[in-house]
Formats: C-alpha cells, structure tokens, sequence
C-alpha cells in the first residue's frame, strides 16, 4: 500500500504567502496513494478531496471538528481518528490497523486525570485518562501510530515538550510498526525495538510516501505552484 503522510500544516509559504493548506488540498486531489494520513496541527477544516485520517494537536481546535461530526459545519473527507478507537482501512488485498492520540503535551493539562470542560484550551492537550485510552491498547496490532510530539529517551528532541515521558511508554506497550510524529517540525527517523519511529517536517519543508511493502519511507519537496499576478 501507498501511504501519503502529512506533518503540520499550519502557517504558509514565502514569499507568495500562499497557505499551506491550499497546496494540502492540492497533494490530496492528486497523489497516486492508497491512503493519506495527518500528524495534527491541521488548523484549516475545509472538505477535500479524498479521505484523509488524522489526529488534531495544540494548534487545532477541537470544536470545530465536533461540528464537522456533528454536522454542523461542512468538512467531507476528515476522517478524525478518535484516540484510544483503532481504525481498520483497507486498500486492494491489504488492510492496515491506524490509531492515533489526540493533543499535545502541556505540563498543566496533561497532568490531570481527564478533561473537565471548563477551558476551551484544555481540548488540546492530552489527559491521563487519554493515555490510558491508549496503553489499554496493548495486544491490539497496531500497524500505524499517530500522535503530536515525540517519545522520550530516543534522541528526538527536547524534552518534555518534544519528547514526551508518555509518548515513550505508549510505544513501548504497544509496539506498532510505525509511529509517526508531529509537532517538532523536523525530520528524524529512529528504529527502536520492532517500530519505524519517525518524526515528521511540516508540510512547508516536505511530505511523504510509504511503501508498505518495502517499508521505504519517500521525502518528498514541498513545491508549491507559484502564483501569477494579473496583469493591469
């Protein structure tokens, strides 16, 4: 299977101050992928193309995606990934199991045992109770894992904003065969025990193509198409 992932698509590129998430929508309609997977930080919920499944981060905003499932506001193709409920997704012969958790780390929010309500803000981060979500995972075979920040204690940034104390314990209990990070806006790759972990560039920098079969990860350039002034 081909797999398309993307890393945060926040901001816009220069000099054109064309939105990044324009050239997203143009990746989405066109790339030869049998699945397309998002790390967070999406920001812009407008309808697209194709599927594509993803988990939200610190810069998204949980209440609009209510409203999208809701019904409330228009946004086909988000396929949100809740945290803790693994989806299966099948392409020709092949079918891969992806789960993701949603929000980043904040040293405040995710010290508590869930979310109370109270602070719009507090949605998205995670909580201990959507860590627990995930680690009662374990026996579950996890193909793809997607979160917003990195596992500690692998060298993969600062911690504990990057590189997240749970986060490293998720992996090491459910042991999925990639894990794909966003949130740092850098490219690293490390394998540790038997999971591809990589942490992903926003999509300003670059996007990528797994081959499953091969399990080559593709760095692809972000080549936006310039834009042309009209003439006066």
């Amino acid at each position: 299977m081909r797999v398309a992932i993307f890393g945060d698509i926040h901001g816009w590129f220069e000099p054109s101050q064309q939105p990044t998430s324009e050239y997203f929508r143009t990746l989405v309609a066109s790339l030869d992928c049998e699945l397309m997977l998002q790390v967070g930080d999406m920001c812009q919920y407008r309808s697209l193309a194709r599927p594509v499944y993803w988990i939200y981060g610190n810069n998204d905003w949980p209440p609009a995606i209510a409203d999208i499932e809701a019904g409330r506001r228009e946004g086909h193709n988000l396929r949100h990934i809740k945290t803790g409920q693994p989806l299966l997704v099948t392409a020709g012969a092949e079918t891969l199991c992806v789960a993701g958790l949603n929000g980043a780390y904040d040293p405040l929010y995710s010290e508590l045992p869930e979310a109370d309500g109270t602070d719009p803000a507090q949605a998205s981060f995670f909580t201990r109770s959507e860590i627990a979500a995930m680690l009662a995972l374990q026996g579950t075979p996890i193909d793809v894992l997607l979160v917003h920040g990195c596992p500690a204690g692998l060298g993969l940034g600062r911690e504990p904003d990057h590189a997240v104390p749970a986060l490293r314990q998720i992996l090491d209990t459910l042991q999925p065969a990639y894990m794909f990070c966003g949130h740092a806006h850098f490219f690293r790759y490390v394998r540790h025990g038997p999971s591809h972990v990589y942490v992903l560039a926003q999509l300003q920098d670059e996007y990528y193509v797994l081959d499953t079969q091969s399990q080559q990860l593709e760095r692809i350039p972000s080549h936006p198409p310039a834009r042309h002034r009209a003439r006066t």
